[in-house]
């Protein structure tokens, strides 16, 4: 496939494009019914069908039983008149009287099995008529809280969206039934109790070698079938991570101390939990193999999520491996949050119902903006600083009866939508784009909002082969990419260049001092400076690229670019989202794949789906580069998870997709999971920021302000926090309808 490449004309015609994708409809209309209405009435309709043939086969069987009676009648009558004739006639008569009385005994038992086929056909038909009437509303509430996500759900196996199937669409769906024995509290994100009856984490003490932390729980907290959560379930949680050795998400929840192989020359060793134990109903035992830092402990173990051992435990006893237990559905699963996963329709939607046994409901949360929070209901308790203004109060929900999670193929179709009242928030990780804000608002029942981002859009390489094994590569495809040109003159304001792993919005780990390859360079001397860099560290081109002032682009371009050990560059490829799904990426892809292009590296950009990036890049290793983006945790411990080599996503299934590798690195990372002072954490995440930059497995491009449409009618305990709604789900448990 030939690489794409754009003269200075072309750009600016790439330009104009993207700016009518930003301000207009890009995306086919979607379909506005109800899918799962839609689907009840087809089914409806097929059954009324069957049960008009099979009333019609009964009513033709009727008929023919009563000619069948009249017939008989008939030859009964002609056999009696005909007694006194000869025997030829009277044996010819009864003959006709046996046929006679044989087709009656038939058409009897054609009428009958048509009877029976018209009842249950009926019956069928009455059943799937039923399922077309709305559904009795759950207790909980009297309202279906409607949100519009922007790709099918991949797993409805919650353990499965913590490791192999970690995108946000599963997250949105599946996290409300889950619950924790501390999690941060909206809006402010502070560290507080669930499960746990100790307010904050303990911090544990010494026990001979180890570490030891005894959490107590809260009694009386119940699991969705109104069984107990207990300390028993804690523990099953960690055993079942263990000893399926699950990864992902699982490795950071859940930081498992690990021997080093003494026949490797790396140091695969690492401390973490021994551990867990219920050392009664309401009282679990942490064992650590040495005093865990703040991204194991507070950060991590202790936000762990945990499931029923109860429901869980036959399928986790049953699986031989992870991948076994991932392909059980969760439909039903036993929920300890404010929503019950129910079902989903894949290309259609998901739905959750309202957790009728939820713990909490009617509690009173109050949040500071000092960071403190309080809390009143069952128990009582505070956390932090309460001195500032009131930011938000809630009432422990679910208020509403069911969450119907529609999917849609563009943000367009998903306006639509919601303008027609098909849906009544639209949740995205990317939050809405900018040129569709005034189509929203032009709808007098809808309203926007927006929020700092604590994401990031990135380019990644792959680093395990050539030419993205080498550094100078990566650095000089760094240089060409001038961020601030495309946020100012192509993408017109809408994106804020990043340059750092930790977004401005979460300011107290943020790295303001970093900046970018060849910042505040013109484009001829990005061509320059990036030459410069493969010439320094041995690579060659048959024709080697150089800037033409005349016609103020690369003439000629580059041709024949080989490695430092001869190796030609082959085709290489860029996955991105297409422009339905995000116009900015597919944008910054084409800009990308043209800079590279004038280097002489023969990059394509390729649309591609977001599940099948996500598919193709973690675990495989025959990819190139992506573009994606993540959704940040508060604590930025994901720095080390995103590029500890012990996190290979194609050896161990972990989070690191490029195979980055550095001893050094590697050294921070365990430094700043093992930290427990939160001033130093933050300067060890500055170091490994830094570090990152030079060695550049990344391209952080930009972040974009999270704007959020919805429905007026709606009412939220607050609208303002990082990141938007969208990082808590879209508040599913805490939403209700404004009064």
């Amino acid at each position: 496939m030939r690489a794409l490449s754009m003269h200075p004309s072309l750009r600016w015609l790439a330009v104009a494009a993207v700016l009518a994708l930003l301000a207009t409809a890009c995306g086919a209309e979607e379909e506005t019914d109800d899918a799962a209405a839609a689907q009840a009435q087809a089914q409806a309709a097929a059954a009324q069908a069957e049960a008009d043939a099979a009333q019609a086969e009964a009513d033709a069987a009727e008929a023919a039983l009563a000619q069948a009676q009249a017939d008989l009648e008939a030859a009964r009558t002609a056999a009696t008149e005909a007694m006194e004739g000869d025997d030829a006639a009277q044996a010819e008569l009864a003959a006709a009287l046996a046929d006679a009385e044989a087709a009656l005994e038939e058409a009897e038992m054609a009428a009958a099995e048509a009877m029976q086929a018209a009842e249950a056909a009926a019956a069928e038909q009455a059943a799937a008529t039923a399922t077309t009437e709305p559904e009795a509303m759950p207790e909980a509430g009297p309202f279906t809280y409607k949100l519009a996500i922007f790709s099918d759900p991949t797993t409805d196996n919650p353990w499965a969206y913590l490791d192999t199937e970690a995108d946000v669409w599963n997250q949105y769906v599946l996290s409300p039934a889950i619950p924790t024995l501390y999690g941060s509290t909206f809006p402010s994100y502070t560290v507080v109790p669930n499960l746990a009856a100790d307010v904050e984490p303990p911090l544990g003490a010494a026990s001979g070698d180890n570490w030891v932390i005894d959490v107590n729980m809260r009694q009386g907290l119940v699991w969705s079938d109104g069984s107990p959560i207990t300390a028993n379930d804690v523990a099953f949680t960690f055993n079942a991570v263990k000893g399926l050795q699950m990864g992902g998400n699982w490795f950071s929840l859940l930081p498992l101390a690990r021997e080093d192989d003494p026949d490797t020359e790396e140091n695969e060793g690492a401390e973490g939990l021994i551990s867990v134990e219920a050392l009664d109903d309401y009282t679990v035992r942490y064992t650590w193999s040495s005093q865990p830092g703040l991204a194991q402990w507070q950060f991590g173990a202790a936000q762990a999520a945990v499931f029923s051992a109860a429901h869980w435990g036959p399928h986790v006893a049953a699986s031989g491996d992870a991948g076994e237990l991932y392909a059980v559905s969760g439909e039903g699963a036993l929920s300890g949050g404010s929503m019950v996963f129910d079902r989903r329709e894949p290309g259609a939607f998901a739905r959750s119902v309202a957790n009728a046994n939820a713990n909490d409901q009617g509690a009173q949360t109050t949040s500071y903006s000092s960071g403190g929070v309080t809390f009143s209901g069952d128990v009582s308790w505070q956390v932090g600083d309460t001195s500032g203004d009131v930011i938000a109060d809630s009432v422990g929900g679910p208020h509403a009866g069911d969450a119907i999670y529609s999917v849609y193929d563009t943000q367009d179709a998903a306006v639509l939508a919601l303008r027609d009242g098909e849906v009544d928030f639209l949740l995205n990780p990317l939050g809405l784009q900018r040129g569709l804000q005034s189509t929203v608002l032009e709808a007098g029942d809808l309203d926007v909002i927006a929020n700092s981002s604590n994401g990031f859009r990135y380019l990644a390489f792959n680093t395990r082969s050539f030419p993205g094994s080498d550094v100078a590569f990566r650095q000089a495809m760094a240089c060409m990419i001038d961020k601030e040109f495309m946020a100012t003159n192509v993408l017109q304001g809408v994106a804020i260049p990043l340059n750092s792993m930790v977004p401005p919005g979460n300011a107290f780990w943020a790295n303001p001092e970093l900046d970018a390859w060849c910042a505040g360079q013109s484009q001829e001397e990005r061509v320059n400076s990036a030459v410069q860099i493969l010439k320094d560290a041995g690579w060659t081109w048959d024709v080697e690229p150089q800037w033409n002032p005349d016609n103020r682009d690369v003439i000629p371009k580059g041709e024949g670019l080989r490695g430092p050990d001869g190796t030609l560059v082959g085709d290489l490829e860029l996955l991105a989202p297409g422009p339905g799904y995000d116009p900015l990426r597919a944008t910054y892809s084409l800009f990308i794949a043209d800079w590279a292009n004038d280097l002489g590296i023969p990059l394509t950009a390729e649309p591609t789906g977001f599940s099948v990036i996500v598919d193709r890049v973690f675990g495989p290793v025959d990819w190139d580069m992506y573009i994606l983006g993540w959704g940040l945790t508060i604590f930025p411990d994901y720095v080390a998870d995103f590029f500890d080599s012990r996190a290979d996503s194609a050896t161990a299934g972990g989070f690191n997709i490029p195979g980055y590798a550095n001893p050094e690195f590697d050294a921070m990372a365990d430094r700043l999971k093992a930290e427990t002072d939160i001033n130093e954490a933050a300067s060890i995440v500055r170091q490994m920021d830094a570090v990152l930059a030079q060695d550049v497995p990344y391209v952080v491009l930009f972040t974009t302000p999270v704007l959020e449409a919805f429905r007026n009618t709606l009412e939220f305990p607050s609208t303002t926090t990082l990141d938007g709604l969208q990082n808590f789900q879209g508040l599913p448990g805490a939403v209700n309808l404004a009064q």
